[in-house]
């Protein structure tokens, strides 16, 4: 099995970052009494697995209308992976509170080049993420 990641996925992350930007500009208002946080997700990783999300480097800033409550997220992030298929991670954020939300991670198989097949396999998982 194939660990090394290939440049095209660095680019499908790095547009499934901007969408997850874009997403979260979205669910803010039009209040100019936004603050902005850092999500911090809290979650087991399998070693030697692949995770198409937007935490792959730490903690995510977002900003929110001051005193609103955390409306759902799903983000989706496509990459093409050396194993010549396609895959999407889907991460979706459903409120707990005013500062945690329930988290799940899920992946699909678009499709794989002719004569490939997945060389990899899902890792779904759950977790929290919290507002700080």
């Amino acid at each position: 099995m194939q660990l090394a990641l290939a440049t095209p996925l660095f680019r499908s992350i790095a547009l499934g970052s901007i969408l997850f930007g874009l997403t979260l500009g979205a669910i803010i208002t039009t209040n100019h009494h936004r603050t902005e946080h850092r999500l911090v997700l809290h979650t087991s990783s399998r070693t030697g697995a692949i995770y198409l999300t937007a935490w792959r480097h730490g903690g995510v800033r977002a900003t929110f209308e001051q005193g609103a409550q955390l409306q759902p997220i799903v983000l989706k992030t496509r990459a093409q992976l050396p194993d010549g298929c396609r895959w999407m991670g889907i991460e979706t954020l459903t409120p707990l509170d005013n500062n945690r939300y329930f988290y799940s991670y899920d992946e699909e198989i678009l499709g794989c080049d002719p004569g490939e097949s997945p060389g990899y396999y899902k890792t779904p998982r759950s977790g929290i993420v919290t507002v700080e």
